[in-house]
């Protein structure tokens, strides 16, 4: 049974580190307005904006930042700057124990798919959403504040996606614990400890990515499936794959990729899920909390079936 976090309340302090890249002042300004007018305090953590190479700062700092607001009793949760390259560097210092003693809403996407690998691991429910110099330093419009406000506090009903909304590419029923994130980090990590690894759970697999070939899915999708990281895979539903298309003179499409890549596996499969490097608005994904995906026809259906904090 997952490890549920506490649901937020108005008035809540909420934390902001910055695991990954580096952070622009301005937008993690507007980032932590937009916190404060959803009705929570803000900390920033210190040295957010610190720089080194490709990164917000050395990796000691980034991991000194993120474990002070996990181990601070007055955060109730933490969302991340951005994403971009580095938090991968953190994980050995990133403690099971340490997460499921004090279990708190972990928010972001992107890199910070290697943080949602530790908490799945730790048994414990993360919410893959927007982060605070991005979308949520964009306001309103460029997220979904229905499913990030039922990820952060379990009130309103869980997401459940609109007619038409996502594309059908196979046909099936599957119902899983919700699992996923960026593929391409999904794929980094696979032979390290914090490989995807459902071993048989039932599970309904979210994948997305921006900006990466055809040729560059195809072989991520076969180095999950060679690793055993669809092992008990009953649905997969792919984000919107932005940048992700052939060119307009190919005669090939990114679906005809995706269903070749998973030929084999009996399960149904679904594009267009905006969460993550998505449209907008970006929806919020609750990871480790079961989810249910339904391809009939020219129709497909996804839908949450469970809050992620108690």
């Amino acid at each position: 049974m997952a490890i549920k976090p506490r649901g937020l309340r108005p008035g809540d302090l909420v934390g902001v580190c910055a695991p990954a890249g580096p952070v622009d002042e301005q937008r993690l300004g507007r980032g932590v307005a937009e916190l404060e007018s959803l009705g929570f305090g803000v900390r920033v953590g210190e040295g957010v904006l610190d720089r080194r190479w490709f990164t917000a700062g050395p990796v000691e700092a980034r991991l000194r930042q993120l474990r002070g607001l996990l181990d601070d009793p007055d955060v109730a949760a933490v969302f991340c700057a951005r994403g971009g390259a580095g938090a991968g560097r953190l994980l050995p210092g990133v403690d099971a124990e340490r997460l499921r003693a004090r279990p708190k809403v972990l928010v972001g996407y992107s890199d910070v798919t290697w943080l949602h690998l530790a908490l799945g691991q730790a048994g414990v429910t993360g919410l893959h959403g927007p982060m605070v110099a991005h979308e949520l330093a964009r306001g309103a419009a460029a997220y979904d504040r229905a499913s990030l406000w039922h990820g952060l506090t379990g009130e309103g009903e869980p997401y459940r996606s609109e007619p038409d909304e996502v594309l059908p590419l196979r046909a099936g029923e599957g119902e899983g614990v919700l699992r996923g994130g960026c593929l391409s980090i999904l794929a980094a990590a696979a032979g390290t400890p914090w490989a995807l690894r459902p071993q048989g759970e039932p599970t309904v697999l979210f994948l997305e990515d921006v900006d990466e070939p055809p040729y560059r899915i195809d072989r991520m999708l076969l180095q999950l499936r060679a690793s055993g990281a669809l092992d008990g895979v009953r649905g997969v539903v792919f984000g919107d794959m932005k940048g992700c298309a052939p060119g307009l003179d190919a005669d090939y499409t990114l679906e005809d990729v995706l269903l070749e890549a998973l030929e084999g596996l009996e399960v149904p499969i679904a594009l267009g899920l905006s969460s993550g490097h998505a449209s907008s608005p970006s929806v919020t994904l609750p990871l480790g909390v079961p989810a249910r995906l339904s391809c009939r026809g020219d129709e497909a259906r996804f839908e949450v079936l469970e809050a992620a904090v108690e």
